[in-house]
Formats: C-alpha cells, structure tokens, sequence
C-alpha cells in the first residue's frame, strides 16, 4: 500500500489505485495524511474541504467521507499495513507508517542524498527522490487555505 501527495492524490494497492471518489475525498485523504498518526480536529478539516463558508451539515459530510474511507482502506486489507483511520473524540487521525507516505519517502531520499560522500551516489538518491513525483503536488483534491500553505 502506498499513499501518493506528489501527484494525484491517490491509494496504489496491490491491486491497483483505490476508487477515491470525489474531490472532497481525495482532500480529506490530503489533509490526515498531512499530519499522518497526529489527530486532526473537525474544525480543521473543516478549513480545509471548504475556503470560506462550510455548509450547516459539514460535520455529516466529512462523516460520511470518513466513513468511506475507511470501508476502502479496509478492503484494501490497510490493517494488515498498519494503517487505520480513527476517531479521537473531535478529531480524525490516519494512523500509517510513514514509509507507505511517498511525501515522507522523498524527503529521507533527501537526506540520504545529503550524507552521500561521493556525486554519483548524491546524484542516484536525488534521481529516485524526484521519481516520485507524479505531477503537482495534491492534484485532484480542493487546495483550500491549509492545504495551500502544505
């Protein structure tokens, strides 16, 4: 399983990417997986699916977001990856090994590229860093304000 923010906002399983659904979605995704294993209140979450003024029922559409989510993640077997979407009283977080983040991937690839004593391997390391990128960075999900300044 591999959680994709350098490109398209995506889920690749073994089995392909999984049906993500609309925008809003693929924003809520954006935003836990942002602050992967940290809780991320409601009202944050808010800010982010919605720029200015959130609809009355904001609560129920992120629910019922949250809950599609995680009917995906656990038919892609996530368990078994140790990912999990829970609930922490007003809060969501997504709880994954940061090895599944391809954003987190590319920054120790950065790292590593830093310690490398000789050009050729610096230059190695940097080459599969920007492999994977896939396009602009959360492409197909809204950029409001918090996930603009990500």
């Amino acid at each position: 399983m591999e959680f994709r923010l350098l490109g398209t906002v995506s889920v690749e399983t073994l089995t392909g990417p999984l049906p993500l659904g609309p925008a809003k979605r693929r924003s809520l995704l954006a935003a836990l997986l942002l602050s992967a294993n940290t809780p991320v209140s409601l009202g944050r979450l808010t800010e982010c699916l919605w720029d200015d003024e959130p609809p009355s029922q904001a609560r129920g559409v992120i629910q019922g977001h949250v809950s599609r989510l995680r009917a995906l993640l656990a038919g892609a077997d996530a368990e078994a990856y140790g990912v999990e979407l829970a609930t922490l009283g007003d809060a969501y977080v997504l709880r994954a090994p940061e090895t599944l983040l391809d954003s987190q991937r590319f920054e120790e690839l950065l790292m590593l590229a830093r310690e490398q004593r000789g050009p050729a391997d610096a230059v190695l390391m940097l080459k599969e860093a920007l492999s994977l990128w896939q396009g602009p960075a959360l492409s197909g999900a809204f950029a409001g304000p918090p996930l603009r300044v990500a």
